[in-house]
C-alpha cells in the first residue's frame, strides 16, 4: 500500500482512535517516601462513566517495573501523601459514600490491595475535606473544609427557597486541625470568618501555620489582594499579620527552616500574564511582594520560568532547600535551591529532560541519607516522549552528594498505557524559526505514522495550545482536548507553535500576551505554518486550525482575520467576545488582560481602542467552523460559542455559513469529565477535518 493510500485509510481508522483515547488513564501525583525508597502515585481514568474513580500505586525507587496497586480503584482515592514515619499513607477518598465529598483515610504501606483503608475520623463534616497537610512531626493534620449547613439552611434547600446573592460570603473554607493521638478535630480560632482560606503550610517545628486569605471563594477573587498571616496551633495567641500579595501566588507557600517563605509569583507580581518566578522572603520581616521590594530574593523568570516548588527540608547547616521545576524553551530541569541567612542561590540541577516531558507537574524530590551516611537526592517523575514513542510512566533516579555529583541510572518503575506503546509511532520533532519581526520561536511538528521525506506535502493542521501561559512540548499523551496525536494518527501533519505569551522563555516573552489577542500570538502561530510550507512538508491548499480554551480563542481570531486561508477550523471552548468574557467569565481580570478591553472603563489603561474580538470580524469568512463547548463552562461561558455560531450563520460566506456547526455538551465544565462526551468530541474533530480537508 502506498503512503497516500495508507493515509486515506488512516484518516478513517486512526490507530489512536477516539474510543481508545476516551477510555485511557492518567498517571500523576507522585510522592517519594521519607527514606527515598518508595514512590506513591495515582492512576485515574481520564473520564468517568458513572462516577470518578482512582487507584493508588506503590513502586520501589531502585527496582525497575516494581509498581504495584495499593488500593482497589473502585473509589476516588486521591491526594495521597506519606506520613512522616514512612509506614503509612494518608489520602482523600469517597469510599464511605461513593461520589460524595471525600474524607481522610489511611492505609499501611505493607498492606495488600484487599486491605480496607481506615477512616481517620467521622467528624470531618458533611462537606468533607478540601485540602490537607501533615505536620512535619507527624502529630497533626491541618485541613480546610466548609462549615456544615445549619438546620435553617437545610430547610431552605428542601423548600427550594434557595435564591443566591452573587458575591455573598457563603461556603468559605475554614482551617482546622486533626490530632492523631486523640482523633479530635478543632477549628483554628482567631482567623477571620469573613475571608476564605485559600492555602496553608506548616512551620518547620510544627508549632505554627502560615495561611493565605482571600476576600471570597472563586477564581475571581484570586486576582485581588491576598492577606498572609501566621498562627500558633496551641490556640493561646491571636493570628499575626505577615504581609500581603497583590494577587494569588501559584501553588502553596513553603515555610523553610532558614526562616524564609518560598513562593511562586509572576515576575512582576501584579501581572496576571507573566513568567512565574521564585521569590524568597524572611518571615520575621514585614515584606510586601512587589517589583521594588528590597527584602525579596528573586530567582528565575528572566529567560526561563519557575513553575513548581517542593520542600527538601534543611541542609546540614540548617539552611532551607527547595527543588524547583524550571521550564526552558521546550525542555524542563529540576534545580536544587539553597536559602541561607545571607543568600538564595541555585546549587545544582537534579534532573534534566532529554527529548521527553514531565506530565503536568507530576514529580517529586527528596533529600535523604544513604546507609553509609552520604547525602543523596532522589527524584521521581511521570515522563513521556513523543520523540522516543514513550507514553507516560513513573521514572526515578538519584544524585549522590550534597552539592550534586554522581547521577545514578534513571529507572522506569511502571508499565501503564501499553496501548500507546503498541500504537504506530507518531514522529515528533522540535523545530525553530523566526517570526516576521525576527523573534526566535520554537514549536513541535508531529508526522503521521510511516511518513518519510519522499511522502510529499501533507494536509496540515495548526493545533494551538491554551493558556496562553502554557507551552507545547514533545510529550506523548492524547486526551479529549489535545488532538495532536489523534490527527497525526489520521494522516495529518500537526504543527504547534509556542507563541509569545507562552511558558518557558521568561518575562519578556510571557508578558507579550499583555499587548492583547492578535498582536503577537496569532502572527507567531501563522508563521509556523509558513515555515513548514517553506520546508516543503505542508500542503498550502489544505490547511486547518484548531485549539481548546485559549487555543480555541486564537483559532476564532485566526479564522476571522485570514478569512479563507484555512479550509476547516475547530473552536473548542474559545472566547470570541472579550468584553463579554470580562462580564461573564469566572476570571474577569485575567480576561481583561488578555482582551485589553473592559466595557465599564473607557478612560483607563484597558480602554477599548479597537474591535479586537473575533465576533466583530466574521464577514467574509469562508472557513468551515465547528464549535464545541461545555454547557456548564464557567471559565469561558457557553454564550461565547453561541454568539460566534450566530454570527457565522448570518455573516459568513456561503459554504462557511452552511458548514458552521455548534455542539454543546450537557453538564460539562471547561475541562470535560464524562467519557461519552470525550469520545464524541474526538469523533467530531476527526470527521470535521476529514470532511473539509
Amino acid at each position: 500500500m502506498s503512503f497516500q493510500d495508507s493515509a486515506v485509510y488512516q484518516r478513517l481508522n486512526p490507530p489512536h482512535s477516539p474510543a481508545l483515547i476516551a477510555s485511557t488513564e492518567k498517571v500523576r501525583d507522585v510522592k517519594i517516601s521519607p527514606d527515598g525508597r518508595c514512590i506513591l502515585y495515582q492512576v485515574q481514568p481520564f473520564y468517568k462513566v458513572d462516577r470518578t474513580t482512582a487507584a493508588l500505586w506503590l513502586a520501589r525507587t531502585d527496582v525497575e517495573q516494581s509498581a504495584r496497586q495499593l488500593t482497589s480503584g473502585e473509589f476516588n482515592d486521591k491526594a495521597a501523601v506519606w506520613h512522616p514515619n514512612g509506614k503509612r499513607v494518608v489520602f482523600l477518598s469517597d469510599r464511605h459514600s461513593p461520589g460524595k465529598s471525600p474524607l481522610l483515610y489511611t492505609v499501611l504501606v505493607e498492606a495488600s490491595i484487599d486491605t480496607e483503608p481506615v477512616v481517620l475520623s467521622t467528624g470531618f463534616g458533611k462537606k468533607g475535606v478540601q485540602a490537607f497537610d501533615i505536620s512535619p512531626d507527624g502529630k497533626y493534620i491541618a485541613f480546610t473544609s466548609v462549615d456544615d449547613p445549619t438546620d435553617e439552611d437545610l430547610k431552605k434547600f428542601q423548600e427550594k427557597d434557595d435564591a443566591r446573592e452573587y458575591g455573598s460570603k457563603s461556603g468559605l473554607s475554614r482551617l482546622r486541625l486533626y490530632d492523631f493521638a486523640t482523633q479530635n478535630i478543632s477549628t483554628t480560632q482567631g482567623i477571620r470568618q469573613d475571608m476564605h482560606v485559600e492555602s496553608f503550610t506548616w512551620s518547620p517545628d510544627s508549632k505554627e501555620l502560615l495561611y493565605r486569605l482571600r476576600q471570597n471563594r472563586g477564581s475571581e477573587y484570586s486576582e485581588m489582594e491576598i492577606v498572609v498571616e501566621r498562627i500558633m496551633i496551641d490556640g493561646f495567641e491571636c493570628p499575626k499579620s505577615v504581609s500581603s500579595y497583590p494577587r494569588s501566588p501559584s501553588g502553596p507557600n513553603i515555610w523553610l527552616s532558614s526562616g524564609h517563605v518560598a513562593t511562586l509569583q509572576s515576575y512582576e507580581p501584579h501581572n496576571s500574564l507573566d513568567a512565574r518566578t521564585l521569590f524568597g522572603q524572611r518571615i520575621d520581616q514585614n515584606w510586601r511582594v512587589d517589583k521594588s521590594a528590597k527584602r525579596v530574593a528573586k530567582l528565575y523568570g528572566v529567560t526561563e520560568d519557575a513553575v513548581r516548588i517542593v520542600n527538601l527540608g534543611a541542609s546540614s547547616a540548617g539552611d532551607g532547600m527547595v527543588a524547583v521545576e524550571v521550564c526552558k524553551d521546550v525542555d524542563t530541569h529540576i534545580d536544587v535551591v539553597l536559602f541561607s541567612k545571607h543568600d538564595v542561590k541555585t546549587l545544582f540541577t537534579l534532573f534534566q529532560t532529554n527529548e521527553e516531558a514531565i506530565w503536568f507537574g507530576a514529580w517529586d524530590a527528596k533529600k535523604v541519607l544513604t546507609e553509609s551516611g552520604e547525602v543523596s537526592f532522589v527524584f521521581a517523575a511521570v515522563l513521556s516522549s513523543g520523540i522516543r514513542h514513550q507514553p507516560p510512566n513513573v521514572w526515578a533516579g538519584r544524585v549522590v552528594g550534597s552539592n550534586g555529583g554522581t547521577v545514578l541510572e534513571k529507572l522506569r518503575l511502571s508499565s501503564h498505557l501499553q496501548w500507546l506503546t503498541d500504537a504506530p509511532m507518531i514522529k515528533a520533532e522540535v523545530i525553530h524559526w523566526k517570526a516576521t519581526d525576527g523573534t526566535q520561536l520554537n514549536g513541535v511538528v508531529r508526522y503521521p505514522p510511516g511518513y518519510s521525506a519522499s511522502s510529499g506535502v501533507l494536509p496540515t493542521i495548526l493545533f494551538i495550545h491554551g493558556g496562553p501561559y502554557r507551552r507545547d512540548i514533545p510529550d506523548y499523551m492524547p486526551y479529549f482536548c489535545n488532538w495532536r496525536e489523534l490527527l497525526a494518527s489520521a494522516g495529518y501533519l500537526v504543527v504547534s507553535a509556542n507563541y509569545r505569551g507562552s511558558q518557558g522563555r521568561g518575562h519578556q516573552f510571557a508578558h507579550a500576551a499583555n499587548y492583547g489577542v492578535g498582536v503577537h500570538d496569532w502572527a507567531d502561530c501563522e508563521s509556523m505554518v509558513d515555515e513548514v510550507i517553506r520546508r516543503g512538508i505542508a500542503d498550502p491548499q489544505r490547511l486547518g486550525v484548531a485549539g481548546w480554551s485559549h487555543g480555541g480563542s486564537l483559532t476564532a481570531w485566526g479564522v476571522t482575520q485570514t478569512k479563507s486561508r484555512f479550509r476547516a477550523a475547530i473552536v473548542g471552548a474559545g472566547a470570541t467576545n472579550w468584553e463579554g468574557m470580562v462580564m461573564e467569565s469566572g476570571s474577569p481580570e485575567l480576561e481583561a488582560a488578555i482582551g485589553r478591553s473592559v466595557p465599564w472603563d473607557h478612560s483607563g489603561a484597558l480602554q477599548s481602542i479597537r474591535k479586537n474580538s473575533p465576533v466583530h470580524s466574521i464577514s467574509g469568512v469562508t472557513t468551515a467552523v465547528l464549535i464545541l463547548h461545555g454547557e456548564k463552562d464557567e471559565r469561558v461561558p457557553v454564550a461565547q460559542a453561541l454568539g460566534f455560531w450566530r454570527g457565522l450563520k448570518r455573516k459568513a460566506e456561503g459554504r462557511a455559513r452552511e458548514a458552521a456547526q455548534m455542539v454543546v455538551y450537557p453538564r460539562e465544565p471547561h475541562g470535560f469529565v464524562e467519557r461519552k462526551h470525550a469520545e464524541d468530541v474526538l469523533r467530531r474533530v476527526l470527521e470535521h477535518f476529514n470532511n473539509y480537508l
